[in-house]
């Protein structure tokens, strides 16, 4: 497939970009900041993306003509930084403009494009409850991840084969230096489920008089739901090859497994 991948200079989609090309995509990114990528990537990682895009996110004609010039498929949008509450999000807006850019395409061409979009956990619902996890949270805490949200699921899936991807917290083992090619893919072994985390557990928390009920929602994301970059990269990479993909209409949660779930 044709990718169109924005965020490559963040630490998801660094390694998205490797997991797309080991999963033999084609791909185009669109960076603001091109040395900044050339100067993470390594000469032959850089030398099989097929093409760098220079522009913003945000910018929704600049990313309809990369779409168009480029003859794009899919798309995934890791890009955008989690801020304070007190600071303003870019990341409602750049899925604001990648969702507009893919659906006049699809318009143009008569047939909808694949999206992966980023947003957060908070979007999916809390397990037994009928609440969002993002009911259990400040607005002002969520509104970056609720906002991308609203932006997507509304978008009829005859526009655009969306998915939202609901992370939590990440990390990676990987050592410091630049992002060589990857041999082949590696294999993720997630649990993955739509509109609420899989693998869900009732812990000793919720047993805690009066906050219990509201306290266990957080406690289990930060502690149970903490996954590796590399393997949600693959993830993504892996289902954009599949022409009917179970998630497409969904909000996603992803875990990484533990001997319980073995």
């Amino acid at each position: 497939m044709r990718v169109l991948l924005l965020g490559a200079t963040g630490n998801l989609g660094s390694r998205c970009l490797q997991a797309l090309i080991a999963h033999k995509h084609i791909v185009i990114v669109v960076v603001r900041n091109v040395p900044k990528l050339q100067s993470m990537m390594s000469p032959m990682l850089l030398g099989q993306i097929h093409a760098i895009v220079e522009g913003d996110a945000t910018d929704f004609a600049a990313l309809e003509k990369a779409i168009l010039d480029h003859d794009i498929e899919g798309i995934i949008d890791v890009a955008g930084n989690v801020v304070p509450p007190w600071q303003e999000s870019v990341m409602p807006k750049i899925a604001r403009a990648v969702t507009h850019a893919a659906v006049a395409v699809g318009k143009q061409r008569g047939k909808p494009l694949r999206a992966w979009i980023s947003s957060g956990i908070v979007s999916l619902e809390c397990p037994g409850t009928g609440y969002l996890f993002s009911d259990y949270m400040p607005k002002t805490g969520v509104n970056q991840h609720t906002g991308v949200r609203d932006v997507v699921e509304v978008i009829p899936l005859s526009k655009l084969k969306w998915s939202l991807y609901g992370s939590a917290g990440m990390y990676s083992n990987r050592k410091q230096g630049q992002f060589e090619p990857l041999d082949a893919p590696i294999p993720h072994d997630l649990l993955v489920k739509a509109n609420s985390p899989p693998g869900w557990e009732k812990s000793w928390v919720e047993r805690i008089p009066l906050i219990g009920v509201y306290l266990n929602p957080l406690y289990m994301i930060l502690v149970h739901y903490q996954t590796r970059y590399e393997a949600v990269a693959d993830f993504l990479a892996e289902d954009l090859e599949k022409e009917d993909s179970e998630w497409i209409g969904k909000k996603v949660g992803v875990k990484e497994k533990s001997k319980k779930d073995v």
